[in-house]
This record gives C-alpha cells, sequence and structure tokens, in this order.
C-alpha cells in the first residue's frame, strides 16, 4: 500500500509530494546545454574526420574548444538559455520592449 504524505498542519492537510533533487535540475552534458554540445560536437566532427586535413582538424579541435567554453559559460548563466532565447524572439511581436527610461509611457485599455 501506498502511503500518502498527509500531515495535518493548522490550514489543513498537507498534501505536498517530495521530490528528487535530479527531477528538478537541467540536463547539462559537459557543463553546456546537451542539445548545443552534441550539435558542437557533430560539427567539429564534421572538420575534424571528414575533411582529412590537417587545417581542418586544427579549425575543428579550435572550434570544439572555444565552442565548448562558450557553451559552458552560456549554461553558467542560464541553463536554458537557447530554449529562453527562442521563446523571446517568438514574443517580441506581442511584448515591445521599453527598458529605457526615456521610452514613452504605454496606455492600455481605450
Amino acid at each position: 500500500m501506498v502511503e500518502q504524505n498527509t500531515q495535518i498542519t493548522g490550514d489543513g492537510p498537507d498534501f505536498s509530494v517530495p521530490l528528487h533533487q535530479s527531477l528538478l535540475r537541467p540536463m547539462l552534458l559537459l557543463g553546456a546545454e546537451r542539445e548545443l554540445i552534441l550539435a558542437l560536437g557533430i560539427v567539429a566532427g564534421v572538420f575534424i574526420v571528414s575533411l582529412f586535413q590537417l587545417w581542418a582538424a586544427i579549425f575543428g579541435l579550435i572550434l570544439w574548444a572555444v565552442g565548448a567554453w562558450v557553451l559552458t559559460r552560456a549554461a553558467n548563466f542560464d541553463p536554458q538559455l537557447s530554449k529562453t532565447f527562442g521563446r523571446s524572439l517568438r514574443y517580441r511581436k506581442l511584448y515591445k520592449s521599453a527598458a529605457t527610461p526615456f521610452a514613452a509611457p504605454q496606455k492600455f485599455g481605450d
């Protein structure tokens, strides 16, 4: 039988459910977003393996090192930065930004 967490408090029964921390953390790979670091690995792998040139291998390694560093720094800022940025681009038409003290105030209603 499953035991429910129904502790009685002053406001009534508590129906809270404990969540494991791994369910709340973002999925990161090498400290960066998983999708972006895998795409970077594919692009760098194309340069390193497919072209069979020394300059392409050096370029692929530099691309991997710099790209992984940039993606790690971006994930430190916001672990879901690519999703947040894409959503902000979609909603740009709906929410006009007025983040300057010189912007005219918005009038709502009639």
